[in-house]
Formats: C-alpha cells, structure tokens, sequence
C-alpha cells in the first residue's frame, strides 16, 4: 500500500500551503450519536453574522487568491452561524462549541456558502468548492441536515436592487427587470415583464421543484437523516422609511409579500417530499420570530444596507456589502432558536 500527498484537489486552486507535521488518531467507541451537515445560501452560512472585517468567519471562507489579489473564496461561513449557535436535545452546549471541542457524540460538518443557488448545492460549486451534495459529508450516518436554498433562485437580490435603484417614480412592482436562466442565474434575453405578475409563477414553477428536487437528491445520499429546510423572515419591518429608494407604504409590503409566497413554495416543497417520496423533510418556518426585528424594526436584526466593515473577499464599493439584508449575530440567534423546536 502507497500513499503521497499533493496539492491538487477539487476544492481549491493550490494556492494554499499545507504544512503537515504530526497526526493523531483518537479510536472512539462507536459512531456519533449526532452527525450534522449544515447546507445552504448565505443565510445558512451566517453573511452579515459577525464583526466587522469578516473576523467571525472561518478565514478560508473569505479570502483572497495569493497570486492575484482576486476573490477566491466568499462562502463566508461564520462561526456564529445559526446551525451552530443551535443546542441538542438534552445538551447545554451549542453544536459549533461541541464541533469544535471535537465531542465525541458530534459529527458537524458546515458546508453551506453565499450566494448558493439550488444548482450550486446539486451541480457546480461556488468560490473553487465542489457542489455542495459532493463534498462528501453526506452518507447513511448522517442523523441531521439544516438547509436553507432558494433565496437566489427566488432572485431576492435583483428583485430588491430594482426597488431600491432601478424602478425609478415608479412603483417597483409594476416595473420589469431583466430575465436570468432558473437553473444558473446567468443572463438571458428578454425582461420579467411586470414583477407583481412574474414574481408568483416564477417561484411556484421555477423555485418550488428546484428545492423539492434538493431534498430529494440529500435524501438519496442521507437516507436517515432528518432534513430541515429553513425560510427566511419578512425583511422590513416598520412603517418609517430607512432604506432608500424603497417606499413604505406600498413597496415595502410588496417585498414582504415575496418572502411570504417564497416561504409558501418552500413549504408546500417539503410537504411534496414528505408526503409524496417518504422524505423526512420538515419546513421551519421563522416569520413569527423574526417579526418586527428585520430591517428598519426595533430592535434591528437584520442588516439594513451594509457600506463599512467589509469581509476579506466582499463586494466593491459603490456595490453594497455582501451582509446586507442579512440577519446579525442577533438574528442569526433567533434562527437558532427556530431550529430548536424542529429538532429530532
């Protein structure tokens, strides 16, 4: 038997060192009572949970290339993630502090990164990382799966930067915005036509069987796992204008209507699943918690429109920060406090 090492991986470019020096094997009595893997978009990941600089996120999921001073990896996972904030049943200790004190009972592995689309969790990686489902993480043993997907395919971003700069006196739900291709997110000819219109029959036909086909693809790999897909809150609260460009009175409401129809599709997703294949899927649903508390509520949970403090790898101004929109460390707390009531 041979063995060798080598710097060529599917993850990454081979721009990193690796310096081995000794490893250590600890026998352990049987296998983890716990083995969790933690998938998903930027909401999964923990964007906008942490401080500023992106000093809470694992260093080699925001960091530049070596050689050329480019973004090469923003995945962005922080360590005040909600999956790992979560406690166990029965434990007094979140599932990030027992990952990381390698308890013996725990098997966590965090996959999930920004900007995931449901094609990047089945088909191709993000940031040099291979597809989520590939990574190797999932098998027969897992017990638990925490996910959340469909933010990007639902188009969140575009959808919000129309209201806020594109739509002009207008209101942005009466405006168009330019098509992408449901599976990448790439460019296409043509426009959404009116986004009031659009926005229903683009989640529940192109959203819906993407997310459902997500579950069903996890459970072909972890058959016993528990899959746990997790929406996502109505993101302005209030009556006061805070965000510029977006009108309270109409458009704001609007916007909160497209979470509400995104969280109904995801949903009806798992129900699907569930009840059609016999997958152990089960939809949480945070609106409740959350109310009140996103942006422009009191208090504010949720990133308003992030300039400063930008991670490593982040987007370039005069693009907003990448953890805009996106829940604080407070906000990733009650996402974890939604997860505990769905917990095995």
């Amino acid at each position: 038997m041979s063995s060798g090492t080598a710097n060529s991986t599917a993850d990454g470019t081979g721009d990193e060192d690796i310096a081995w020096d000794a490893v250590a094997f600890q026998p352990l009595t049987g296998k983890p009572a716990n083995s969790i893997v933690a998938m998903g978009d930027s909401c999964s990941s923990g964007e906008g949970a942490g401080g500023a600089g992106g000093t809470d996120f694992f260093p080699e999921t925001d960091h530049m290339d070596n050689v050329n001073s480019e973004p090469i990896d923003k995945c962005h996972r922080s360590k005040l993630a909600w999956s790992r904030q979560a406690t166990l049943p029965g434990s007094g200790t979140s599932i990030g502090a027992l990952a990381d004190s390698l308890d013996t009972q725990t098997d966590y592995h965090f996959i999930a990164c920004s900007g995931a689309r449901t094609y990047n969790i089945l088909t191709s990686g993000q940031s040099h990382e291979v597809p989520q489902i590939d990574a190797g993480h999932l098998d027969q043993n897992t017990t638990l799966v925490t996910l959340s997907v469909g933010g990007n395919d639902a188009r969140f971003s575009d959808v919000f930067k129309q209201c806020a700069y594109g739509a002009g006196t207008e209101q942005c739900q009466d405006t168009a915005t330019g098509n992408k291709d449901p599976v990448t997110g790439e460019d296409v000819a043509g426009d959404t036509g009116p986004l009031k219109d659009w926005a229903p029959t683009w989640l529940h036909d192109q959203v819906r069987p993407r997310i459902r086909a997500v579950l069903t693809r996890i459970h072909d790999v972890a058959p016993n796992a528990k899959i746990i897909l997790m929406g996502y809150p109505e993101l302005l609260s209030g009556a006061k204008d805070c965000v510029a460009g977006i009108g309270m009175e109409e458009e704001a409401p609007w916007l909160n209507s497209v979470a509400d129809m995104l969280d109904t599709e995801m949903a009806g997703a798992a129900s699907d699943a569930k009840s059609q294949d016999g997958i152990n899927a089960v939809f949480a649903d945070p609106r409740n918690a959350f109310y009140g508390k996103t942006v422009c509520g009191d208090p504010e949970d949720v990133n308003g429109i992030v300039e400063n403090g930008r991670s490593q790898a982040d987007a370039e101004s005069p693009e907003p920060a990448m953890a805009s929109f996106h829940p604080k460390i407070a906000g990733a707390r009650i996402y974890a406090d939604v997860l505990q009531q769905y917990l095995p």
